[in-house]
C-alpha cells in the first residue's frame, strides 16, 4: 500500500516472475521482496554475488549427482548451497558444511527436526476480492485432495498456501492475519476465521489460528469485537495503526485513553488478552514537518505499563530500514543508526524492567535483514535478545508473500552472532534452546497451546498423512517468492 505515487511502478516484478525471466529460483530469496507495505530496497551487489554463486554451485553439485540446477535447488543440498553462497560473500553467519551440499542424508543428520514451530504471521488472499495490494486472487474452499492439484505459478491460492505452509515447510502451527480495513480488505475476519477452521476441522488437530483484526474507525467497534470475541473465537488481535486513507481510516496511538482502553478493558473480560500490532515498517508517505509517524513503536511503553494484563506482540519488531538505498559494508558500522525504532523500543524495555508483557516478532525483519546484510540482523537480533529475552521473540515469516517459511526456518536455525560481535557489543550466542524458544515454545505458552499434546495429534493428524503422500508422489517445493521487487 503506496499512498504516495510511485514514479516506476511499472519497474515492480513479483520476485518468481523476475527468476523465471532470469532462470534464477532459489530457495533463499536474493532480494528483498514487499507486499506493498513498503517500498523493496533494489538489489544490493552482495544479494547479486550470492545468487550468481547459488546457480554456479547447484550447477556444479547438480552435475555430480545427476540432477538438474533447477532440481538440485529443490532439495535440502540445494539450501545448504544457498547458505554456502552467504557465507562466502557475508562472511561466517550460517552453520552449514560443504557435505551437505552433496549428501542430503548429512542435512538430516547435523539438522534433527524436533522443534516445534509456530508461525505467528501468515497471510492469503480470499476469493473474490480486488487486488488492492497487487496481490493475486485466492481459490476457495481448500480442497482435500491437495496432493493432486498443482496450484498454478505464482497463484496465492488457499490450496497453495496450504502446500507452502503445512507440505513444503516443517511449520506445525501458523497463525492467519490481516488488516481491518474495507479499503485494503484482501481477506476480512470472517473469511480468516474460516480458513482456520477448515483447516483444523480437516486437519483433526490444531493446525491454525486467527487474528481478529480491529480498529477504532470500524463502525460499532467495541460491538464488532465483541462479535470476533465470542462468536468467531478469534485467537489474539491485531492492530495496523499506520492505516490512513480518504475512506475515514485513519491512523491511531495504542496509548490514546478514550479511543482503546474501553477495548482493552473488555478484551480482558473476554478472555482474549493478545494484541499484536503493526510497528515498523513504516507506510510509504510523505510526513508533514512534525508529523508523527504511527508505525513508529513510542505508544507501546505507556500501554505496556498501565495493561499488564495484556499480551503485547510487536509485529516485525519495529524495524525501520532508514535508508534501502544503503549497501556498502562500511556504510553499516553504526547499528544503533540502522535500527533506530528498534534500538528504542529496547532502550524503554530495558529501562522499565517491569514491560514483561510486551514480546517482539520476527515477520519481515528477519527475511529481509538475514538476506541483505547478515550482520544487521546479528544487531537486531542482539539487541532485543539483550532486552527482552529470548523467552519474550516470536518467530513469523510474513509468509507466503515470502515464499514456504521453510528458509527462514532453516536460516534462524544455521545463524549465530559472531562471536567477535558478541564481544564488542554484549551479546549473547543464540543458544539452541534460545532458538527453540523463539521457533514456537513461546508462542506456544502465549497462546496457551499444550506442545507435548500437540505434537501427539499431529503425528498422527490428516495434514501429515497429506504431507506423507505428497512426499512420496515426489511433492517438492517451488521456491517461490511472491512478493515484489524492482527491477
Amino acid at each position: 500500500i503506496c499512498p504516495v505515487k510511485i514514479k516506476d511502478l511499472d519497474m515492480w516484478i513479483k520476485k518468481f516472475h523476475r527468476d523465471n525471466q532470469e532462470d534464477k529460483r532459489s530457495p533463499i530469496p536474493t532480494q528483498v521482496v514487499s507486499n506493498e507495505e513498503f517500498l523493496p530496497r533494489t538489489q544490493t551487489q552482495q544479494q547479486k554475488q550470492v545468487e550468481n554463486l547459488i546457480q554456479n554451485l547447484a550447477q556444479q553439485n547438480g552435475r555430480k549427482i545427476g540432477l538438474s540446477r533447477r532440481d538440485f535447488l529443490k532439495t535440502s543440498s540445494g539450501m545448504a548451497v544457498a547458505f554456502m553462497a552467504m557465507n562466502e560473500v557475508f562472511g561466517q553467519y550460517f552453520d552449514v558444511h560443504a557435505e551437505e551440499m552433496l549428501d542430503t542424508s548429512v542435512h538430516a543428520e547435523l539438522w534433527p527436526k524436533n522443534e516445534f514451530i509456530f508461525d505467528v504471521q501468515t497471510h492469503h488472499v480470499a476469493m473474490g476480492k480486488n487486488e488492492p495490494l497487487g496481490f493475486r486472487i485466492m481459490a476457495w474452499p481448500f480442497n482435500e485432495e491437495l496432493r493432486g492439484k498443482k496450484p498454478k505459478k505464482g497463484d496465492l491460492t488457499f490450496n497453495n498456501y496450504v502446500k507452502e505452509i503445512f507440505l513444503d515447510s516443517e511449520v506445525d502451527v501458523a497463525c492467519l492475519s490481516g488488516v481491518a480495513s474495507k479499503v485494503l480488505d484482501v481477506i476480512n475476519v470472517d473469511e480468516m476465521v474460516a480458513a482456520r477452521n477448515t483447516v483444523n476441522a480437516m486437519s483433526g488437530s490444531q493446525r491454525m489460528l486467527s487474528h481478529g483484526p480491529i480498529a477504532p474507525y470500524i463502525p460499532n467497534f467495541l460491538e464488532e469485537a465483541e462479535r470476533q470475541a465470542t462468536v468467531l473465537k478469534v485467537d489474539a488481535w491485531k492492530f495496523y495503526t499506520g492505516v490512513f486513507n480518504k475512506f475515514g481510516e485513519y491512523p491511531w496511538w495504542m496509548d490514546d485513553e478514550d479511543k482503546l482502553y474501553p477495548f482493552y478493558d473488555k478484551i480482558k473480560q473476554w478472555g482474549v488478552n493478545t494484541v499484536c500490532v503493526h510497528k515498523g515498517l513504516p507506510f510509504v508517505r510523505r510526513l508533514k514537518p512534525g508529523q508523527p509517524d504511527y508505525s513508529r513503536p513510542t505508544d507501546i511503553k505507556k500501554v505496556a505499563l498501565d495493561h499488564p494484563e495484556l499480551n503485547i506482540v510487536i509485529y516485525h519488531s519495529g524495524f525501520k530500514d532508514d535508508n534501502p538505498n544503503l549497501a556498502p559494508e562500511d556504510e553499516y558500522l553504526d547499528e544503533n543508526a540502522y535500527l533506530p525504532w528498534t534500538t528504542d523500543l529496547c532502550q524503554d524495555r530495558i529501562n522499565n524492567p517491569s514491560m514483561t508483557n510486551v514480546y517482539m516478532e520476527l515477520g519481515t525483519t528477519f527475511g529481509h535483514t538475514v538476506i541483505t546484510h547478515p550482520k544487521i540482523c546479528a544487531h537486531l537480533l542482539g539487541q532485543i535478545i539483550q532486552a527482552f529475552g529470548s523467552d519474550h521473540v516470536l518467530f513469523g515469516t510474513d509468509s507466503i508473500w515470502w515464499g514456504s517459511p521453510q528458509w527462514q526456518i532453516e536460516a534462524l536455525r544455521r545463524f549465530q552472532i559472531p562471536l567477535e560481535m558478541q564481544e564488542k557489543f554484549g551479546y549473547a550466542a543464540i543458544t539452541e534452546d534460545d532458538k527453540k524458544k523463539i521457533l514456537g515454545l513461546n508462542a506456544a505458552k502465549l497462546y496457551q497451546i499444550d506442545v507435548s499434546e500437540t505434537r501427539k495429534q499431529i503425528a498422527t493428524d490428516k495434514m501429515t498423512h497429506l504431507k506423507e503422500i505428497y512426499l512420496e508422489e515426489g511433492g517438492r517445493p517451488s521456491n517461490n517468492q511472491y512478493g515484489w521487487v524492482v527491477t
